[in-house]
């Protein structure tokens, strides 16, 4: 069955192909805060003006508060100005996993947008999923999360997954040490140039009821992402040194069963999310993971973040 379409699911704000998208959010910004707020999207589409390689941060800027600056990065993506950066750079034939975005550091983007430059001929579909909505269906795989914190392993070895260089957005090892002190990582150098790093994060955030949310990467992380390719990885360079990896903060394995569940409940609540040119899209990162459906042609979306939060408990925007 197809993903029910996303912008079908929230209410959308049009601009008539004839209003300028800037003007109008700051004429209207209560009320686009507000529809944030209640149903953590907010759409805008078929405004005049809505071309520029920064909109995705200029309105995220009126909107939010401090812009970020991802530091560490996953995914490959590319710097464009200020901050704005590329959506993930993955190779169109594959599937982008649902994810919260930066849900791997101790510390995350409250807001994320997305502006539409160039709309794939087919596919691209952002997917998003209602975070409420999945973790329900995780039954006991949302309270172990609840339990301990993840640590997340990455071996960065050259020619697989991404370089470090392109993780930390520096040549210099120097760089590294800075970054890795700033967010609580540790750092390994072995003999033959691979860099090692572990880093600790939450496993789930409250809800505004208490409940557990699954609000983490270790299932983009974990071995069993790797699908076939996991037992020759492991052969070649060492259970111990793939390239990704997840564990709980105690260092007992996370089961792959535990793993398919939280797929399982991904795939049940997911919707997708049919770009148009000049689509800008909110997202309230606590409520919604997204990801990419694989795609033909040219595809290009930029992507902004703001308001960085720590506090493991979703609370209300703008209160």
């Amino acid at each position: 069955m197809s993903p029910r379409e996303f912008s079908a699911t929230i209410e959308a704000f049009e601009g008539g192909g004839t209003v300028s998208m800037l003007p109008w959010v700051d004429a209207n910004l209560g009320e686009v805060k507000a529809m944030l707020a209640s149903q953590g999207a907010v759409l805008l589409r078929n405004f005049a003006d809505s071309a520029g390689d920064d909109l995705a941060e200029t309105v995220l800027g009126r909107i939010g508060n401090e812009l970020l600056d991802d530091a560490y990065w996953s995914t490959p993506r590319k710097g464009v100005k200020g901050k704005t950066f590329t959506a993930t750079e993955m190779a169109s034939n594959r599937t982008i996993a649902l994810h919260s975005e930066m849900a791997y550091m101790p510390a995350w983007p409250r807001l994320v947008a997305f502006h539409a430059l160039i709309v794939a001929e087919t596919g691209g579909e952002t997917t998003v999923c209602d975070l409420d909505a999945a973790s329900a269906l995780m039954g006991d795989v949302a309270a172990k999360f609840a339990a301990q914190d993840i640590i997340y392993q990455r071996s960065f070895h050259k020619g697989i997954d991404i370089p470090w260089q392109t993780a930390f957005r520096t040549e210099d090892r120097a760089d590294v040490d800075e970054v890795a002190a700033r967010n609580g990582m540790t750092v390994r150098w072995l003999d033959n140039g691979v860099l090692q790093t572990e880093h600790r994060a939450q496993g789930t955030v409250a809800d505004e009821a208490g409940r557990p949310l699954w609000f983490n990467q270790a299932h983009v992380f974990h071995a069993s992402s790797l699908g076939p390719a996991r037992a020759q990885l492991e052969k070649l360079v060492g259970a111990d040194k793939l390239p990704r990896n997840a564990i709980f903060a105690d260092r007992t394995p996370i089961a792959d069963a535990d793993m398919a569940k939280v797929q399982d409940a991904f795939n049940t609540t997911t919707c997708a999310m049919a770009w148009q040119p000049g689509d800008v899209l909110v997202l309230d990162n606590m409520r919604f993971a997204h990801g990419r459906a694989p795609f033909t042609g040219a595809r290009k979306l930029h992507v902004a973040m703001a308001d960085a939060q720590t506090v493991r408990t979703r609370t209300p925007l703008f209160g």
